[in-house]
């Protein structure tokens, strides 16, 4: 019989969908070590409960200058008390030893995805180093007291194989948290019978709040599971939690699941190199513009975009020249066509955009973003408790206390759901090694027996967070088929002296009287 081809066979290389969180960084190919060629990275990390306090924050600035200066790294970020987001350029080793000194400096970084790519054109690469203090990251009007807490609402990251997967289920909806801008050159159009696109029509991040509180999105959002994209997923990182909160105070809100795509269209493109579900260009902040599969013909790519030059409306899909929308309160960059080009700069105020032109508003009610946190926070059982008159008066000196940041050990994590048959031997075998020092069975007051939880002891704090992070993977820890539950710990006031000095090992947990 006649074998037909598949149709579109999709090359999938899911290690590009993996990120590098607290691993070595990718290889370089040796061809990308040529002086004709640079590297590009791209990454943000938020810090949070507690973020960096004002002395922190400029000591921070200076110190990622300071490195940036020592590898000849350029380009742009901003740091913000609320942390880190850059786009750099350097050599492929200046690059890695860049990132691998921001490890050093602090161990936050050890939770970061740096995304590099080899092989840049020396052209496309940054001419000098830049790095902006300011007050968020994203300028999504939710700084400070404002902010969404990530800890606590952060959507869970998929993937882009698994991402890619979630596309093809009907009950979903997928939202581009980019701008209208942005999206005019590429989006995610999802397979047939599958979720279903949702465009915010943001002319910028500051809307997207106000788009989330309108009650027509949300309509759209209840008992959906919800996915969000950006260009490398920072911009999700908040939005995610921002719809969270919003549901945990709102009963017309409920959606089923909030997701984010890790790395987002950057590794999605790269783990996709036919372009998988992604349709056109990804609009970047940097001297490449955009980014296409690499294996996808280029008259494809062209043929998905429906973007026109805003004056003659030629189709044309690259924005260059830096033309603005000339309506007031817009600015946003908007498409002219190389014939165009001349008329564009002569009269700049002839220029519109596609939401301009069709008299799009955006929706202008915010929501009060600063009780709606308190009121999320306290209903999830975190927050500060009300003034209830019930309750026993607090001392100051208590209040205090209560309002000092929480101080995690780096080198301990509680264990709980620990089966009866565990022993130090297995708990080593499970959670490595090398990764555990020893570790203190918990035991009950009454009957010095053991409740099945313990205190380990982890050999550094690059060893805590791989275990964390285990743990919070689809398949977790299991000690003897049980899955166990994996905690931080914070410091207690009281706390004099360790529970680990002069310890002695015991094997197996006491089983008491």
């Amino acid at each position: 019989g006649m074998t037909t081809p598949l149709e579109h066979a999709e090359t999938v290389i899911p290690s590009n969908a993996r990120a590098v969180c607290g691993k070595s960084l990718p290889p370089i190919k040796p061809e990308h070590l040529s002086k004709d060629f640079g590297s590009i990275l791209l990454f943000y990390q938020y810090v949070e409960d507690p973020t960096w306090t004002k002395a922190q924050h400029k000591s921070a600035l200076k110190k990622v200058i300071e490195i940036g200066t020592k590898y000849g790294i350029t380009g742009r970020g901003r740091v913000a008390r609320e942390g880190l987001n850059c786009t750099l350029t350097g050599k492929p080793n200046d690059i890695r030893s860049f990132c691998y000194s921001l490890r050093e400096w602090d161990a936050i970084f050890d939770e970061t995805d740096f995304k590099i790519t080899d092989g840049i054109p020396v052209d496309k690469v940054f001419k000098s180093l830049s790095i902006r203090k300011t007050n968020e990251l994203v300028a999504y009007g939710l700084a400070g007291d404002k902010a969404p807490s990530l800890k606590k609402f952060a959507g869970e990251h998929l993937e882009a194989d698994e991402y890619h997967k979630s596309m093809q289920d009907p009950d979903t909806v997928i939202i581009d948290v980019r701008n209208a801008y942005e999206s005019a050159i590429g989006n995610f159009q999802p397979p047939e019978g599958g979720a279903k696109l949702i465009d915010p029509k943001m002319r910028n991040s500051i809307e997207f709040p106000k788009w989330l509180n309108s009650a027509e999105t949300q309509k759209q959002l209840t008992g959906k599971k919800v996915l969000m994209y950006c260009t490398g997923g920072i911009r999700c990182e908040r939005a995610t939690a921002l719809l969270n909160e919003m549901s945990t105070v709102n009963e017309e809100l409920k959606p089923k699941g909030v997701y984010h795509c890790r790395g987002g269209i950057e590794r999605y493109v790269k783990t996709f190199p036919n372009g998988g579900y992604w349709n056109g260009k990804n609009y970047l902040f940097d001297k490449r513009f955009e980014q296409v599969p690499d294996i996808k013909d280029g008259g494809e790519v062209e043929n998905d975009i429906h973007a026109r030059c805003c004056l003659c409306q030629t189709k044309w899909t690259v924005y260059r020249g830096q033309f603005k929308c000339s309506r007031s309160f817009c600015g946003v960059p908007v498409i002219v066509c190389q014939s165009c080009t001349t008329s564009a700069t002569e009269r700049p105020a002839t220029l519109v955009c596609e939401l301009c032109k069709e008299g799009y508003r955006a929706p202008n009610q915010v929501p009060d973003l600063v009780a709606m946190k308190r009121k999320a926070e306290q209903i999830i059982g975190d927050g500060p408790a009300t003034n209830d008159p019930t309750q026993p008066i607090v001392s100051k000196k208590q209040q205090l206390l209560a309002k000092r940041p929480k101080v995690y050990y780096n080198d301990r994590l509680f264990l709980r759901r620990v089966p009866l048959t565990a022993s130090f031997t297995k708990i080593k075998g499970t959670l490595g090694a090398n990764k555990v020092k020893c570790l203190v069975w918990l035991t009950d007051k009454e009957s010095g027996g053991f409740y099945g939880s313990c205190v380990v002891l982890t050999s550094s704090a690059a060893d805590m967070k791989q275990i964390l992070e285990k743990s919070t993977s689809k398949l977790g820890i299991k000690i003897d088929k049980k899955r166990i539950k994996v905690a931080e710990m914070f410091r207690k006031e009281d706390e004099d002296k360790s529970p680990f000095t002069n310890l002695v090992q015991k094997e197996f947990p006491p089983i008491g009287k």
